[in-house]
């Protein structure tokens, strides 16, 4: 499997959302680690059905699984609720329409990002 080609650089300013500029720079970090790990988690998926499937795996086989996606959209959405409850629980003590707006869309451009 080939590494996807990542730009140097993002075009255009980058988006702002507090005052510290390390706070946005931190979330960036997050949600890259985040990205990384959903990649891996369904990487394991993978290895543990096709374990259950022959009971062994070739590199072959992992490369050409094709996981449920039903099931998939579910893990990921479930594991996204998971990274972004502390942005939830924030929203839900102080009402904010913006956070839970934020978060929402965090959510689907993650789950929208094949790995």
């Amino acid at each position: 499997m080939s590494e996807p080609s990542i730009p140097r650089y993002t075009r255009g300013r980058r988006p702002h959302f507090f005052e510290d500029p390390a706070t946005d720079q931190l979330l960036g970090i997050v949600l890259a680690v985040t990205q990384e790990l959903s990649v891996l988690r369904d990487r394991v998926d993978a290895i543990h059905a096709l374990l259950d499937r022959k009971g062994v795996v070739t590199r072959e086989d992992l490369e050409n699984f094709v996981p449920d996606p039903a099931a998939s959209a579910a893990e990921r959405a479930a594991y996204l609720q998971r990274v972004f409850r502390v942005i939830r629980n924030e929203a839900g003590v102080v009402p904010s329409a913006e956070a839970e707006q934020h978060a929402a869309t965090v959510e689907k451009q993650l789950s929208t990002t094949e790995g």
